[in-house]
């Protein structure tokens, strides 16, 4: 057997899952899966000749190559049940915006839920987002779209005391500046950015739109024609998935430059 066959065999992938929590003997192993003693103890002698587990006393534990192995199995195993969960949303939006090495950590979306606006509740996500901004004090975002909506959301964090990092395109910025004039607020902004607040970073091949607070996670993509589709957005206030949107900030915020007004 070789290493690929792990990711071929559901059984394999939860014994080693079982030994990550702990190690076991093969009576635990039998009452935990729904397998036969015989065919559980065939997976484990495997495992042994490719030195992914040790037994000792009759308890098996994994060896250090085995939880490295161990490891990859169960974020393959997460990643695959979010694709599943949100089949319909990846099947129909572009993906490329998210880097390979995150793609591998989607699993960490697991409690995240998907937003739709259907013909009879349009704005349904945008209104979503807005009451999911409340009581924030701290905003990473990345927008290639433009809603006035949130600049006033986003004035009222600012002047709360908040801190706001984004990454926009040109446009995006052009129309946020057009906008901030027209509304009288920006000398304001100016201020806001000048007291590091406020943090504004350029980047045009953008094709996400991320925000990330200390309890929320939202991010809507661009459909497979190229339009960017405000009627689905993925959310969540699971810890796990905010720190995967910090990471995907992270990654765009290395490419991008900063503004100086």
């Amino acid at each position: 057997m070789e290493y690929r066959a792990l990711f071929r065999s559901e059984l394999k992938q939860e014994i080693l899952l079982r030994l990550l929590k702990g190690e076991k003997r093969l009576s635990e192993l039998k009452a935990e899966l729904e397998s036969t003693e015989t065919t559980i103890l065939h997976v484990l002698k495997e495992f042994e000749k490719l030195q992914l587990t040790i037994k000792s006393a009759g308890i098996y534990s994994l060896s250090s190559i085995g939880r490295i192995e161990a490891q990859i199995c169960k974020e393959c195993y997460r990643a695959t049940e979010v694709i599943e969960k949100f089949k319909a949303f990846w099947l129909t939006h572009d993906v490329t915006s998210i880097s390979g090495s995150l793609t591998l950590k989607m699993g960490s979306l697991q409690n995240a839920t998907l937003i739709k606006t259907a013909s009879s509740e349009l704005g349904k996500v945008h209104e979503t987002y807005l009451k999911m901004m409340a009581n924030t004090k701290k905003v990473l975002g990345t927008s290639p779209i433009f809603h006035s909506d949130y600049l006033g959301a986003f004035k009222e964090l600012l002047n709360q005391g908040g801190t706001i990092d984004l990454i926009l395109t040109s446009e995006v910025l052009g129309r946020t500046l057009d906008n901030a004039v027209y509304t009288g607020d920006g000398e304001l902004f100016q201020k806001f950015m000048n007291e590091g607040k406020l943090k504004i970073y350029l980047i045009d091949d953008l094709k996400i739109a991320l925000t990330v607070t200390e309890n929320l996670f939202s991010m809507g993509l661009f459909d497979l024609n190229g339009q960017y589709d405000y009627g689905m957005d993925l959310i969540s206030q699971d810890p796990e998935s905010i720190q995967w949107g910090e990471e995907v900030f992270q990654a765009y915020l290395k490419r991008a430059r900063k503004v100086e007004l």
